[in-house]
């Protein structure tokens, strides 16, 4: 039910922020992250599609808040700028 409530009032970005700082924090905290699953079973699980997906992980790499390592790897760069795209 949370999940649900805060999947409806969030913007794309702001979904996928709040999605990888929840991984960072499941994985120990550290800013490499090895995401679980594919970008479309991440959009199914948000709610969005896998294109807004990829657009919104693009953002995030353009504003220098993530790198991308590997297709399944991410590097956290601002995680300070992460979070506050949750609130």
């Amino acid at each position: 039910q949370q999940h649900l409530l805060v999947i409806g009032r969030q913007s794309a970005v702001e979904r996928i922020a709040a999605f990888l700082v929840d991984l960072c924090e499941r994985q120990g905290g550290g800013r490499q992250l090895r995401l679980p699953m594919s970008r479309q079973d991440i959009a199914d699980y948000l709610g969005l599609t896998i294109e807004t997906v990829s657009r919104a992980v693009t953002k995030l790499k353009a504003r220098s808040v993530i790198a991308l390592r590997a297709a399944r790897t991410i590097d956290i760069v601002r995680l300070d700028a992460l979070r506050s795209l949750c609130d």
